[in-house]
């Protein structure tokens, strides 16, 4: 709790961080932990005994209409000077950059100065000319087939990609004779995409993409800490080291590239509560033509919007779309040594983050767990209905539920059968409850429920005394 309260002033005026929200200080200084508190830092440090270890960590932050609501903070930056992990604590965002990048690139559009349809050889006149065009909107939703500068400096033999220069990045891909697919006819995750776009952005700006990143989202967003690497090294004591497990210790490896466009945002959790504020309550940098540039889906060439893979669409730096009829904005961000997520839903509100500077942990899992820890709802996953007996008329049988650790438990009765069944339905992320290829999905109605097997179709199930009236 010490990193807590040593940022507690800082976040308290970024963030309008309110005092019940957080730890609060007693009458004697010591801090006592809200509800739930244990339970996160517990997943953030891998087991309660583990916490009593110097290990690295993460920093994990709630948000509510752009406040935060909950901070938790557990680990080391620095495990040779322990110095702890809390809420000013930079991290290589990695791949978290990219809607960064994505938003510095939808400034200029709305100035007027670029256009999401232009030929990427009207600013890179390096690159050839390929079959197909390749456009600004293409870099940005991951379709243009421009290849990974990070696949290319592997395999031109580059073993550490953090030993590379922004030039030599930049050469590999003027270099490629032809794209990975046909521009604009499928989706492949790019960083040379982004790299790209962070050129076009310097050249289109005619300043450094650090400088005017800097100028035109850090600072009239107040983000404190936040800014791009430029071909140099974090400042030393500054930020957190990334950490990989070596039999049972940590060892260091700060193995990322020092320049920027797909990757390269130093950043803190102070400054995702000053960016959380800013989308929130709207402010210079997120207008609403800049929201619908970075929300509006990609499509391919042929209208169609694309898919991620995961049964997302891509929109400028974050995966969108929806899940259990729930809509969600995300991204992570992953390096050696850095595992990051970040999730927002818009439906609800809210916002969370995690950065974390040890990378045997998959950011994803750690975040689903934080978010059980804290008692909510993972996006997708359906309502726990109420327990008790619901019926079909047109099964002629009783379904009673009984809440069974995440999931239900499920006894069918029916006068087709002379014993009862008992099933487990477990919660999945399509907001429904699953037994094998059986659904039961909560309606808005908490006294109905729809059930299905395959393709079946939907059959209702009413609880109680709503079945004699409906």
């Amino acid at each position: 709790m010490t990193a807590l309260r040593s940022s507690r002033s800082r976040i308290a005026a970024l963030a309008h961080v309110t005092c019940g929200a957080l730890a609060l200080l007693g009458a004697g200084g010591a801090a006592a932990e809200p509800q739930g508190e244990a339970a996160i830092r517990a997943v953030l440090s891998g087991g309660a005994e583990a916490e009593r270890r110097a290990q690295p960590g993460c920093v994990f932050g709630a948000f509510e209409n752009g406040r935060m609501v909950r901070l938790v903070a557990q680990g080391e930056a620095d495990l040779s000077a322990h110095r702890p992990l809390d809420a000013d604590t930079l991290f290589y965002g990695a791949s978290l950059s990219k809607q960064f990048t994505a938003l510095a690139a939808a400034t200029l559009v709305e100035q007027g100065k670029l256009s999401l349809d232009d030929d990427v050889r009207q600013y890179l006149p390096e690159l050839p000319a390929y079959a197909r065009p390749v456009s600004v909107g293409m870099l940005m939703h991951h379709t243009s087939g421009i290849r990974d500068f990070l696949a290319l400096l592997r395999l031109a033999g580059m073993e550490d990609v953090g030993e590379a220069s922004r030039a030599q990045a930049l050469d590999l891909l003027f270099r490629q004779q032809d794209t990975a697919f046909m521009p604009g006819s499928a989706y492949s995750y790019s960083n040379g995409g982004y790299l790209l776009l962070a050129e076009i952005v310097a050249r289109v700006s005619g300043q450094s993409f650090a400088d005017y990143a800097r100028e035109a989202i850090f600072r009239p967003a107040g983000m404190p800490n936040a800014y791009f690497l430029d071909n140099a090294n974090p400042v030393a004591g500054t930020f957190a080291h990334g950490y990989l497990p070596e039999g049972d210790h940590f060892v260091a490896r700060d193995t990322f590239p020092r320049f920027s466009g797909s990757g390269g945002l130093m950043l803190s959790l102070a400054d995702l509560a000053a960016w959380e504020r800013e989308v929130a309550q709207g402010g210079s940098v997120w207008t609403p033509a800049v929201a619908e540039i970075l929300l509006t889906p990609g499509r391919l060439a042929d209208g169609s919007v694309l898919d991620d893979g995961k049964g997302l669409a891509y929109g400028g730096g974050l995966h969108i779309g929806r899940k259990g009829g729930e809509r969600i904005v995300t991204h992570g961000g992953s390096a050696q040594a850095f595992k990051h997520a970040y999730l927002r839903l818009p439906d609800r509100g809210q916002s969370f983050a995690l950065l974390c500077n040890r990378g045997d942990w998959k950011a994803s899992a750690t975040l689903e767990k934080a978010l059980d820890a804290a008692g909510v709802r993972r996006p997708g996953m359906p309502e726990m209905p109420a327990s008790g007996t619901y019926h079909s008329k047109e099964l002629n049988a009783d379904y009673t539920l009984a809440r069974e650790g995440e999931g239900l438990a499920v006894t069918i009765a029916s006068p087709l059968v002379e014993s009862p069944r008992g099933l487990h339905f477990a919660p999945q992320d399509d907001g429904a409850f699953h037994a094998g290829p059986m659904r039961l999905v909560p309606t808005r109605d908490p006294a109905r429920l729809t059930l299905s097997r395959g393709r079946s179709g939907e059959l209702v199930l009413l609880r109680g005394d709503e079945r004699k009236t409906r």
